[in-house]
Parts: structure tokens; sequence; C-alpha cells
């Protein structure tokens, strides 16, 4: 690690960017423990300064790829790739949104952790969580959740346990790291659509390029609220598809009610009386969410169809359908 440090930690004028296979050499040290906790500290730091160029983000995104046990499936979903370290200033929507895009015919898989820096925000299994469904704890309950839900949810300690196991030191570092960058790459379902979220906009081509190398064709990247994939509720909010562009407008969304600090109890709440055909404050947020789900799966690229078949879905009680199939078949096992 020493050998690393030099290269990248002798000053703003002396410093240059590691190769992808440096990198690579560089992140297995330490997922394999050869490096010492005052020599990963230092190497966290100094990427951090300087930040990580996308040769290393893939070097970095190599190693751990390595160590994923994927899960084998002819149904190629959308994968989710949003921040682990979850929500903590607006309302979570996913957990409603999801469903009423595999109500419309989607599958969409995701991935995550909990208790994740720098943030420590409340991921979105965490509300699914409280809406009555469990967290799947083996890939045949991943499996038959997917294929017949039309969702399926791979949690980080079973799919790259040697990335969860450096969770405590990532908690004890306390700032973001790379980790926070490559772990939403990780592609656990080895699909080739991926939809994220980020803060920066300078991060919309890196994840493009992360993604490719990920294994991703298509690709769906915009800036987000707070890092996830559900669009701001006060302004617009462009998506960039390849070389296509989608803009979405927040009509019908009030935005007092989005950014917000709820509890997750009332959260889980607010999903669950959207997916009954309850709501009337936060529906309409849900169902542009699920449109840009439905864009970035594949099934158009137009938002207004989009839109109409997420309201089918809902108005029909697919989603509705949908979820319960989850909650039981989680359940279950």
């Amino acid at each position: 690690m020493l050998e690393y440090l030099k290269i990248i930690g002798i000053g703003k004028k002396g410093a240059v960017d590691l190769t992808v296979d440096q990198a690579y050499e560089a992140e297995k040290m330490i997922l394999d423990g050869k490096a010492t906790d005052i020599q990963t500290g230092a190497f966290w730091s100094v990427i951090r300064y300087k930040y990580a160029s996308i040769e290393e983000l893939k070097g970095f995104l190599k190693a751990n790829m390595e160590n994923n046990d994927f899960l084998e499936t002819g149904i190629k979903p959308l994968d989710i790739a949003i921040n682990y370290d979850g929500k903590n200033r607006t309302v979570h929507i996913l957990p409603a949104s999801i469903f009423i895009a595999s109500g419309a015919g989607a599958y969409i898989s995701g991935h995550g952790a909990e208790d994740v820096p720098a943030k420590y925000g409340t991921p979105y299994h965490r509300i699914l969580e409280l809406m009555g469904c469990k967290t799947p704890q083996s890939k045949e309950t991943i499996l038959k959740s997917l294929e017949m839900s039309g969702f399926g949810f791979y949690h980080q300690r079973l799919f790259n346990k040697k990335l969860y196991d450096i969770l405590p030191k990532r908690r004890e570092f306390g700032l973001r790291t790379y980790h926070n960058t490559i772990e939403r790459m990780l592609n656990p379902f080895k699909t080739d659509k991926v939809i994220t979220g980020v803060s920066h906009p300078p991060y919309i081509f890196k994840y493009f390029e992360i993604g490719k190398f990920a294994g991703f064709k298509r690709i769906t990247v915009f800036k987000s609220l707070e890092g996830g994939v559900e669009p701001f509720p006060n302004h617009e909010t462009k998506i960039f598809l390849g070389d296509n562009e989608v803009i979405v407008y927040p009509e019908g969304v009030i935005k007092e009610f989005i950014l917000r600090r709820i509890s997750t109890e009332e959260n889980a709440e607010i999903c669950l009386s959207i997916l009954k055909n309850e709501d009337q404050k936060y529906t309409n947020f849900a169902l542009l969410t699920a449109g840009i789900l439905l864009i970035g799966y594949g099934l158009t690229d137009k938002l207004d169809e989009a839109l109409s078949l997420a309201e089918e879905s809902l108005k029909s009680g697919k989603a509705l359908e949908k979820f319960k199939m989850y909650a039981k078949i989680t359940g279950e096992g």
C-alpha cells in the first residue's frame, strides 16, 4: 500500500492518479486486510482530497465486483443504483413507485445496506420492512420475488461480504469514501439496465463511464433528490439516457409535502396509502418517479406514455397486487 500512497499522497503538485491496475491492487489490499488501518485511512483521505479519477473508480469497482455472488437469472431488471446512505431530509417515495412500475410491466432490482456513512440516512428497504415486507435472506427468495412480484432486493452482506465487512472501518472514518460511488454500480443481478441519481452534476459523466465498465448498456443518470431516483418536487429535472434527454416537470406535486423530515413509520404509511389508492397528497410524486423507472427500464422513452402506464398500474390495482406478492414471498422466505 505504501507504494500507492507515495504516488497519490505527495502533495497537490506532485501527486498523480493511479492507473486502473494500481487502483485495483490497492483496493484488494484493503479488502483482504493486507493494508493496516492507518494506511487505509490515509489512502481514503488522499483519494477524498484529490477526488477519484474515472480510471481509479474502475479499478476500485473491478476489485469489488470480483467478490460479488451474482444472482443468475434470465431476467434483465432495471438496477436501482442509488446511494446506500439513504435519505434524511425528504420523503422516500421509491417503495411505492417500485411496485407501480412493476405493475406496469417492469422488472426492478435493488441492493444496499444500512447505517452507511456519511449521511447515515434511511435506506428504502427499511421503509419496505415497516410496510410489512422482509429483507430477503437467500438468493432463492430474491429470485422468486423478482420473478413473481417484479422486484428483488439483494443485501450487500449477502452478495459482497468482503465489502460489507469493511463497513465498520468506513463508519469509523466517518466521511464519504469512493465506496459510496462504486458500491451502487456493483451490478449483482448481472443486468444491462441501470438508473442512478447524483447530487453533483460532474458525476453524471463518471457514472456513464463506470456504468459501462460494470456491464450496463442502458444507463439513465440525472441530478436527483438526495441522490436517489426521485425527481425534484420544486423545479424541473433533466434526465440523461445515453444521447437522449427527458425533462420532468413537477406538475401536481406539492413540494412542502416532499421536502421535509418525517419518521420512517409515517413514510411507510404514506407509501401504503399510495398503493391502496387512498392518498391524494403524494400520488403524483409517486407516479412521476414510477414513470422515470419505466423509462429507465425501456418500456418507453416518452414521459407522457410512461405516466399513463404508471397511472393505469395504480388505478387498476396491479401495483398493490405486486406489492402484496412481494410482502408474501419475502415473509415466507
